[in-house]
C-alpha cells in the first residue's frame, strides 16, 4: 500500500508540473504562493488568521460537539494532505501547519485521517470511535509522514492551545460534515411504582428491580445514546424518590472465560453509570455498579435466545438505609 502511494505522487507530481509549465505560458499564470491561490482569473483563499481564543467562547449547542483537528507543519508533498472525515463524511483535506473545526452530533463519532495520494476515497480508512458528549469542545493532533501514513490522536486543550496559536485556519474547501442530530428526549414516560407509604417525602415500600434494555458491541462497554431514553427513566424514577440508591447490576451470557465476562460486566454497568451522572446529574453516593459475569444466568446458555436473555443490565432500586 505505502509502495502504490510512492507511485501515486510521482504519477500525479509529473503532469502537475508539465501542466502547470503550459497552462503559464498559454493563459497566463498559475500564482500557489501565499494565502491566495489563484488560477488564471479565478483566485480563493487558501487559510485565513482566526483568533482562537474568540472562537473557542462561542458555545456549543447540548446535542454537539466541537472538533477541532491540527496538523503540524510538516513540509511534506500535498499528496500528504490529511482528508479528514467525521462519520463518513468529508470535512477537508488538511494541509500541513494548518487546522480546521466542524461541530458533529453528540455520541459516538467514527473519525479518521487518511492521506489524499492513496487516492481510493476511503472516508473509514484508519477509523476510531470516539464517544463524545454534548457542549464539549475536542481537540486531535494530526500527524503524517512523508510516506503518507497518519495518526489522530485526541489531545487536551493545555496541549492543543499553543500549537493553535502557531497555525492558520483552512478555508478554502466546503465541509461535507452535517450535525443532523437526533431530537432531544422530549417527554419521558414515568415508571409505574409500586404501593408507598403517604408521608411528607415519598417512600418507596419496596425494593424495584427495573432492566434497562442496554444493549453494547461485541467485547465493548459504550453505552450509546439511543439507550439513554430507558436510562431517563430511571433517572426520572429516582428523582420521584429521592431518598433511594440504585445499585446496577450487569450480566453476560456464558461464552469466554469466567474472569474475562466478570470484568467485561463491571466495564458496563461503570459505563451505565457514567451516563447517569454525566448525562442526567444523579448524585454519585446515589450510585453502586456491579458486574457478575456469567454468574447469575436467568436462562439456558445452549440457546441464542437464552444467551440473549442472559446479557443484560438491571437496576435496583431500593430506599437508602436508615431512612
Amino acid at each position: 500500500m505505502r509502495k502504490g502511494f510512492k507511485n501515486t505522487i510521482a504519477a500525479v507530481a509529473l503532469p502537475s508540473v508539465l501542466f502547470a509549465m503550459s497552462s503559464c505560458a498559454m493563459i497566463g499564470g498559475i500564482d500557489n504562493e501565499g494565502n491566495t491561490r489563484r488560477v488564471d482569473g479565478v483566485m480563493w483563499h487558501n487559510q485565513t488568521d482566526t483568533d482562537i481564543n474568540d472562537v473557542l467562547k462561542k458555545e456549543v449547542a447540548s446535542d454537539k460537539a466541537r472538533l477541532v483537528f491540527i496538523r503540524e507543519d510538516d513540509d511534506y508533498s500535498e499528496q500528504t494532505s490529511a482528508n479528514i472525515a467525521v462519520n463518513n463524511r468529508f470535512q477537508v483535506s488538511l494541509h500541513a501547519g494548518n487546522y480546521t473545526m466542524v461541530e458533529s452530533c453528540a455520541g459516538i463519532n467514527q473519525l479518521s485521517a487518511h492521506a489524499t495520494g492513496f487516492k481510493n476515497n476511503n472516508l473509514l480508512a484508519d477509523k476510531e470511535d470516539y464517544a463524545l458528549t454534548g457542549g464539549q469542545t475536542y481537540f486531535f493532533h494530526i500527524n503524517m509522514n512523508e510516506k503518507g501514513q497518519s495518526t489522530l490522536e485526541q489531545i487536551t486543550s493545555q496541549n492543543a492551545l499553543p500549537l493553535l496559536s502557531q497555525k492558520r485556519y483552512q478555508s478554502h474547501q466546503i465541509s461535507r460534515v452535517v450535525p443532523n442530530c437526533p431530537p432531544s428526549i422530549a417527554t419521558i414516560q414515568p415508571i409505574t411504582p409500586p404501593p408507598m407509604v403517604e408521608t411528607q417525602t415519598p417512600v418507596l415500600a419496596e425494593k424495584v428491580t427495573i432492566d434497562l434494555e442496554v444493549l453494547f458491541e461485541t467485547d465493548k462497554a459504550i453505552v450509546r445514546p439511543e439507550y439513554y431514553a430507558k436510562i431517563a427513566e430511571l433517572a426520572e424514577f429516582m428523582k420521584q424518590y429521592p431518598n433511594t440508591v440504585v445499585t446496577i447490576e450487569g450480566h453476560t451470557d456464558s461464552r469466554g472465560k469466567d474472569d474475562y465476562n466478570q470484568a467485561l460486566s463491571q466495564r458496563r454497568v461503570d459505563a451505565v453509570k457514567q451516563v447517569l451522572i454525566s448525562q442526567f446529574g444523579v448524585s454519585v453516593e446515589r450510585l453502586s455498579a456491579i458486574g457478575y459475569g456469567e454468574s447469575q444466568p436467568r436462562a439456558s446458555n445452549d440457546t441464542v435466545e437464552g444467551r440473549q436473555l442472559n446479557r443484560r443490565v438491571v437496576a435496583v432500586v431500593e430506599e437508602r438505609s436508615g431512612n
